[in-house]
């Protein structure tokens, strides 16, 4: 197991609120990228009747069995977007307004519950129907509204109608097997909107309700990871509200469960469906791992869940994005990743673009000592009489500029934490370099800030090896980037017999290796997602004619979004004895 795993303590920030002003950095261009893509992107086109077709029922699309799975990951993606940004979306508004009218009579939207024994039907339902609780209350949250309350709570109230017959050990024990879509963890999920519920009314049934279930929530073989690490999220929610400690230490024990199983790749991806039947990624799980470990990250401040974070969210989080701003299905393989690309509109999408918002809202933390950056991304930190806005330009110069945007004159402290990809953090302030003392994992720089003081911090990249489980076979990383070998960029990589290609020269741990050097770009302008600092030249011989040494270009699979859609990445390499 490598450094990302290991559990240690870091410094203690309280939550600070983000205000929307963010300046354009690499996260800031995705989360635009597929916010446009919901509002006025396609094909398929979010219009209302398509969006609102799994709550009527009216089956002209897939997945509308899932009876408002859609139209719920839209109110709530939409929602919380609306509000990071201080935007309102009309559209939003009126599905809302619409789907209301279509709640029948029990509570529950889309096609009939069965009454006699549990069916995938039924699963099925339990899950469109979850995902929508949660997002109208996500959607009152944003913008207080009466109607969309009481429609929640009667939502509310016909889950703990049928409660006793989902708690049932039988049904529990039968729908715990290779189901995976339609598998427990479509009641399961439904914790998260039922400790939202509680949020929104106060009402301790729904507590009492989400608590029976997660004593019900495991994680086993061939299970729906996006099913199961919603679940997690919602028990990790239910901790925050009831502040009882076996929540949290449920959600760190399977937190550690799926790391220990092998379910997590070496690039920060989770499969689709958990071993043995893993084969391809799945962006929902990957924005549910993200958030998850950001959610921990608050509530623990153990660095192995940020640093699980930040390696799911500058590699396969970012890969997964779709070069129009869908997220999807990718597979891999033991060397790489496969051509084989899916857009997941109906969840995929929605839920990817739920997590931007959660990851800029990670950037700082803040109590009274100061400000905590965490992550390496725009973001603004706010404490009383301090705002600090922080553009990142990380994929071009590796570097991130603090400007003051207000201050009351006081003297206060600014902590940049030290990731484990860094060897040195350098800084500026004033044009004047900087050496600050470091300590516990940051630096910090205090001093009396003035509107418009800017500090730059440059990070050094480490590059470092990583060992797949294959012998001789190896990974690297620059920074916080995974790196591979794309088939548009380095074509003759790929001759046949490719899988037999060996890199050149000793591996070694550290900041420089020997068989890899910058790999200097040309004047013209990056394409987009580039990311050319962490561009390395990788010296190899090729399988089919290893008498003459050649050389590719190691590249952040990050770059997949702007690549075509369906582009191969060999990630894994042989290593000459």
């Amino acid at each position: 197991m490598n450094q990302f795993w290991r559990p240690t303590i870091l410094i203690s920030c309280l939550i600070t609120i983000l205000s929307p002003a963010l300046q354009a950095g690499d996260l800031q261009e995705r989360f635009e990228l597929t916010l446009d893509r919901v509002i006025k992107g396609g094909p398929p086109v979010y219009d209302d009747s398509f969006v609102l077709a799994d709550a009527v029922p009216q089956h002209v699309r897939r997945f509308t069995e899932f009876s408002g799975d859609v139209s719920g990951r839209y109110i709530g993606a939409l929602a919380v977007a609306g509000q990071f940004r201080g935007r309102s979306f009309p559209e939003l508004d009126r599905i809302v307004a619409k789907i209301v009218t279509l709640q029948k009579a029990d509570g529950h939207f889309g096609d009939s519950f069965g009454t006699g024994e549990i069916a995938n039907s039924d699963m099925a339902l339990l899950w469109g129907n979850g995902r929508l609780l949660v997002g109208l209350l996500e959607y009152h949250r944003a913008k207080p509204t009466p109607a969309a309350l009481v429609c929640a709570q009667r939502l509310g109230d016909f889950f703990m109608s049928i409660a006793p017959r989902l708690n049932d050990p039988a049904i529990v024990q039968k729908f715990s097997g290779d189901q995976v879509a339609v598998g427990y963890i479509c009641w399961t999920q439904i914790i998260e909107g039922l400790v939202e519920l509680n949020r929104a009314t106060h009402d301790e049934k729904y507590l009492r309700l989400a608590g029976q279930i997660a004593a019900n929530t495991h994680r086993h073989p061939q299970q729906h990871s996006h099913g199961f690490v919603t679940s997690l999220r919602g028990i990790l929610e239910l901790y925050r509200v009831t502040h009882d400690a076996k929540f949290l230490q449920q959600v760190e024990r399977e937190w550690e469960g799926v790391i220990e199983s092998g379910n997590l790749l070496r690039h920060g991806a989770l499969p689709e469906v958990f071993k043995p039947t893993n084969h391809r990624t799945e962006g929902c799980a990957e924005a549910d791992w993200l958030r998850l470990n950001l959610g921990l990250w608050a509530e623990t401040r153990k660095a192995c869940y940020l640093e699980n974070a930040e390696l799911t969210l500058f590699n396969e989080f970012a890969m997964n994005q779709f070069s129009a701003g869908d997220f999807g299905h990718r597979a891999f393989t033991d060397w790489g990743i496969d051509a084989f690309h899916a857009r997941a509109w109906w969840c995929c999408t929605l839920h990817g673009l739920r997590a931007f918002p959660d990851v800029f809202n990670a950037a700082f933390k803040g109590d009274a000592r100061g400000l905590c950056y965490d992550l390496a991304v725009e973001g603004e930190g706010r404490i009383e009489g301090l705002v600090v806005r922080a553009d990142s330009s990380m994929q071009t110069d590796a570097s991130v500029t603090f400007t003051v945007a207000k201050s009351d004159g006081r003297e206060r402290s600014i902590f940049v934490r030290h990731p484990a990809w860094a060897s040195a953090l350098e800084f500026r302030l004033a044009r004047q370099t900087v050496t600050p003392a470091e300590k516990d994992g940051y630096v910090e720089i205090r001093r009396a800030w003035k509107k418009g003081d800017q500090l730059h911090v440059h990070y050094v990249l480490r590059t470092r090896r990583v060992d797949q489980s294959a012998p001789s076979r190896v990974g690297f990383m620059h920074g916080p980037w995974f790196l591979g070998v794309d088939e548009p960029n380095s074509p003759l990589f790929f001759d046949e017999p490719f899988l037999a290609n060996r890199i050149l020269l000793p591996v070694v741990e550290g900041d420089k290796h020997p068989m890899l050097t910058s790999a200097k770009e040309s004047s013209a302008k990056p394409a987009l997602f580039s990311v050319p600092v962490a561009h390395l030249k990788l010296r190899y011989l090729p399988g089919g004619y290893p008498v003459q040494p050649q050389t590719a270009i190691l590249r952040p699979i990050a770059e997949q979004t702007g690549l075509g859609d369906g582009t191969p990445w060999v990630l894994w390499f042989n290593a000459k004895p």
